[in-house]
């Protein structure tokens, strides 16, 4: 039992080595379309086309299009593709209830999130990471270390995204 966005990560992190095989076994792509996603994954392992296509089939075929997209959209969001004000606040809340959300109070400070988080080690990390320009909030860049996150930054009524560059992101429940 895992929300689709969980289930969509789960295939994504298929290893190169296993696609191929996952692909065979889990979807009704055909042959030659699995040899040429085989192929695209053994020339250009970054672009994870195998990966990609074996989990928008297998979560369409469990969970619908529709739920594949809500995934596809806060995963790119979540990572500073998308707007997180587009996704809908149940996806949202699974996506960083996967990814591990802390919950905090009203009133702290960016500079103790990124600490409460685990995304910085210290106030005086956190502070420097700010002044460096990768932190953000929302996925815009915090500026002022000082910031107090406010009731407009609440995504879905009760949710905040910090990023640390470009992979590192947690999701903080303001009660």
């Amino acid at each position: 039992m895992m929300s689709p966005y969980a289930f969509h990560q789960f295939w994504l992190n298929v290893e190169d080595e296993k696609v191929g095989e996952m692909l065979r076994i889990f979807t009704f792509l055909g042959h030659d379309e699995i040899e040429e996603l085989e192929q695209q994954t053994a020339e250009k392992p970054f672009l994870r086309a195998g990966q990609k296509a074996l989990a928008d089939a297998v979560t369409t075929e469990v969970h619908g299009a529709e739920e594949t997209e809500h995934a596809k959209a806060a995963a790119s969001a979540l990572f500073g593709g998308g707007d997180l004000h587009e996704l809908r606040p149940e996806t949202l809340a699974a996506a960083l209830r996967e990814a591990g959300a802390t919950r905090a109070s009203r009133g702290t400070g960016v500079v103790d999130l990124l600490v409460d988080t685990g995304l910085a080690r210290s106030k005086g990390e956190a502070r420097r990471t700010i002044g460096e320009g990768g932190a953000y909030l929302n996925n815009e860049r915090i500026t002022d270390p000082d910031q107090v996150p406010g009731d407009d930054d609440l995504l879905g009524g009760a949710w905040l995204v910090l990023r640390r560059g470009k992979k590192n992101f947690a999701g903080v429940e303001i009660a």
